[in-house]
Order: C-alpha cells, then sequence, then structure tokens
C-alpha cells in the first residue's frame, strides 16, 4: 500500500484547507488545485481520470497522495447527463480526530462548524458526522487489528448541487440518516464506554466543537 501511495501524484493540500474548501465553498470550487483549468469532461480525461457510469449519470475519480503524509485520496467528479454537478473524496490513512483537532486549531475555521451530528452504524465499525445540514464525514475502522480501535476519515460529500445552487435535495446525508442511526454525543459517551474509538471521537469533538453540539442535555 505504502508503495502505491509513493507513486501516487502529490496534493499540495491538506485535510484542513479541503474541509475549509467544503464548508465555505460547499464543495471543491478550485481545479486549479488539482492542476486543472477546469471540471470539464475533456480536461479530465487529459489528466487521466477514470469514468464510471454512463451518460446519465457517471463519475471521473483519480487518486492523489496528500503532501507530507502516508495517506490517500481520491477525487470524485459528479455528472448528470454530461454536467458537473457536484464532487467530493475519499480518504484513507487520516485518523478523524487528529484531523479535525488541526482543523479546529485554528478558532476561526472551528466556527465555520456551527452544527453536528453523530451518526453510527449498529456494528459501531462505521458512522457519519453531518456538519451543517449539508456535509457529511465518513469515519471507518481500519482492518489492521493494532489500529482497530480509532476511527479513521474515509470520506467527504456534499449535498450541494452546482446546477441547483443549493443543497436541498440532501442526497448524501439523507442516505447516510437511512443507514445509520443518530445517536446524541452525550447518549454515546453512556451507552458505549467501552467502545474506544467512539469515546475518542466524543471527546474529540466536544473538547473542540462544544459549541456545535446542539442535542446535549440542556441544548
Amino acid at each position: 500500500m505504502k508503495n502505491y501511495i509513493d507513486n501516487l501524484p502529490v496534493l499540495n493540500a491538506s485535510v484542513s484547507q479541503l474541509l475549509r474548501i467544503f464548508l465555505t465553498e460547499k464543495y471543491i470550487s478550485t481545479p486549479d488545485l488539482f492542476g486543472l483549468r477546469d471540471f470539464s469532461v475533456g480536461e479530465l480525461l487529459k489528466n487521466s481520470y477514470q469514468m464510471t457510469g454512463d451518460d446519465f449519470y457517471c463519475l471521473y475519480e483519480k487518486d492523489y497522495r496528500l503532501i507530507g503524509l502516508d495517506s490517500s485520496l481520491n477525487l470524485k467528479n459528479y455528472f448528470s447527463q454530461g454536467e458537473f454537478i457536484s464532487n467530493g473524496v475519499d480518504l484513507a490513512g487520516a485518523r478523524i480526530c487528529t484531523e479535525l483537532s488541526r482543523f479546529c486549531s485554528s478558532k476561526i475555521d472551528s466556527l465555520l462548524i456551527y452544527s453536528i451530528e453523530l451518526l453510527l452504524d449498529e456494528s459501531l465499525d462505521f458512522g457519519s458526522l453531518v456538519i451543517n445540514d449539508f456535509l457529511e464525514l465518513r469515519f471507518g475502522k481500519t482492518t489492521r487489528s493494532k489500529r482497530k480501535k480509532k476511527f479513521h476519515l474515509t470520506g467527504i460529500s456534499t449535498d450541494y448541487e452546482l446546477p441547483l445552487g443549493s443543497a436541498e435535495r440532501k442526497i448524501n446525508t439523507h442516505g447516510a440518516r437511512k443507514m445509520k442511526k443518530k445517536v446524541s454525543f452525550c447518549h454515546a459517551l453512556l451507552k458505549f464506554a467501552e467502545e474506544p474509538a467512539v469515546k475518542d471521537l466524543v471527546m474529540c469533538i466536544r473538547g473542540n466543537l462544544p459549541h456545535a453540539i446542539l442535542d446535549e442535555v440542556g441544548k
């Protein structure tokens, strides 16, 4: 895996930078960050993006290595009937608590997040954080046993669709809510006290984003 990551094109950006872009622009609106002129089909194909899907709905994706980290990123650009509508990223190798703490080390950045919800799969191996009611941060446990007790950030998805200019259809967050169960942070800490990954995530969010937790007792 490491050799594969080492051979990927380097993306000169951090997870914090990408999260800031999603929170302020609602999608990745800066193709030049990826060495692209735009998100047109021709430009993506010229830069070795792989297409999956059909003429009605498809995506163009490509892997990158995050600068300074043994982490990879897969940028997915979504199209409907040949028109670019949105994008998102899959991630590998980044711990969610570490990345959230880095992002929130800037007070200005932390205040970009004004609401946060916790969704958990029944297995407690997967989950999502829904931020500001339009952004989904997916996380999961790695299969390597020595890291089993930590959640890793596996992706960032947005409800925002460019042609509509809004996130009204809630495509990603609605799907997350259907597949996982919402758990209050207070309840998660009590019910899953013996689950280190859940406990660490809840304590991380309580420590870094207390103002954004709207489901605690008394709120």
